[in-house]
């Protein structure tokens, strides 16, 4: 049997390349996300210089590819703006085969789906996600919520009474094209940012540049993000941009005006999306990771995502073998201080280019911890 793994730019994977990609996605149930379409990494890969992909062939036919970021110390494709990571392959293939003999030396994720094909000692934590899976009607998946859900639903009626007694009659706008809905939505994001003291990551002008690139493709395209909006009256309550291939709706960024916060505008959101999920063309609402708050009634099912290393060769294997060591330590002496470094300095180079940019927003992050 002949193996090859090859890395190729973004520009020189081939029809086939990326045909292949599309089978094995297909084939594979748990890449069902549309972070893993392949429009998605050749997205990015406009916007960065520095997306590759891993290419392994077996035969000569493709058998597995890994959209990365990074040289030595690498990132999947998209970090940290992509909620789910993973080897595109039917399975079987594990990143050390992988990424073995590459100029990699070492590989840091956050939220990978296939812990199957790691070592369980180069993962620091993991989370379960979140999604609805849609039967053909929405009052159908209802029936198969329990009775908590009821009990939320009457508190969720209440909310809608008095702001619609307050601001006026709820309607919302599905697939909006309007910019300034648009602009509203990043605003009150990054306000939200500011408010909590969490790092900014539509601050690269690659990740505002990838939202607002797959919003401007359009609703036709195969790949794209999809707006939604509540309003009551006249006033924008709330907004949801999420990613879709058009059969799964992956919520990715939710603001509201913090005037509407008392009737939770959000959550009335995400029930019109449901009411509107077959007319949509949505069999599945992703709501990412974390299971706690609202989510708990509205899951049907979920993935677990874990953080980590791959170590592969040279000082980019040692030193993330090094931090490890020291984050496991910290979780437990330092209160998960290492942990959130980590997370936010995963973020932040990430997202920033240069050194400096990357010192500030670590400066900016230890303070916020410290008050934390």
């Amino acid at each position: 049997m002949s193996i090859e793994t090859v890395i190729k730019a973004v520009d020189a994977m081939t029809e086939a390349d990326w045909a292949a990609w599309s089978c094995l996605r297909d084939g594979n149930p748990a890449l069902i996300s549309p972070y893993f379409h392949p429009d998605y990494t050749s997205t990015i890969g406009a916007l960065r210089d520095d997306v590759r992909v891993v290419c392994r062939y077996d035969n000569g036919k493709a058998a597995a590819f890994l959209p990365i970021q990074g040289d030595r110390f690498a990132r999947p494709v998209g970090a940290p703006m992509s909620d789910y990571h993973g080897i595109i392959s039917a399975g079987g293939v594990t990143y050390a085969e992988l990424l073995d003999g590459t100029s990699i030396g070492a590989l840091h994720f956050n939220s990978a789906i296939d812990t199957e094909a790691m070592s369980a000692t180069h993962i620091l934590s993991e989370l379960e996600t979140a999604a609805l899976e849609l039967p053909d009607t929405a009052e159908a998946w209802r029936t198969t919520r329990d009775s908590s859900y009821s009990r939320h639903m009457k508190s969720t009626r209440r909310r809608i009474r008095k702001a619609e007694e307050e601001f006026g009659p709820r309607r919302f706008v599905h697939g909006s094209r309007d910019i300034d809905v648009f602009q509203s939505l990043i605003k009150w994001k990054v306000e939200k940012f500011v408010e909590t003291g969490k790092y900014n990551v539509l601050s690269a002008d690659w990740t505002m540049g990838l939202i607002r690139r797959l919003w401007e493709r359009g609703p036709d395209a195969p790949l794209r993000n999809d707006m939604h909006a509540l309003y009551f009256g006249d006033r924008l309550a709330a907004i949801d941009l999420g990613l879709t291939d058009g059969n799964v709706f992956h919520s990715w960024i939710v603001a509201y005006d913090s005037e509407f916060h008392s009737f939770a505008p959000g959550i009335q959101l995400l029930e019109g999306m449901i009411d509107a999920a077959q007319g949509l063309g949505y069999s599945r609402i992703d709501l990412g990771a974390g299971t706690d708050g609202y989510k708990r009634q509205y899951a049907t099912d979920g993935q677990r995502v874990v953080s980590g290393y791959v170590p592969v060769s040279g000082p980019a294997s040692h030193a993330s073998k090094l931090y490890a060591a020291t984050e496991r330590w910290g979780e437990n002496a330092l209160a998960d201080i290492p942990g959130k470094l980590r997370r936010r300095y995963s973020q932040i180079a990430a997202c920033e280019d240069d050194f400096s940019g990357r010192a500030r927003a670590m400066i900016d992050a230890v303070r916020t911890l410290r008050r934390a």
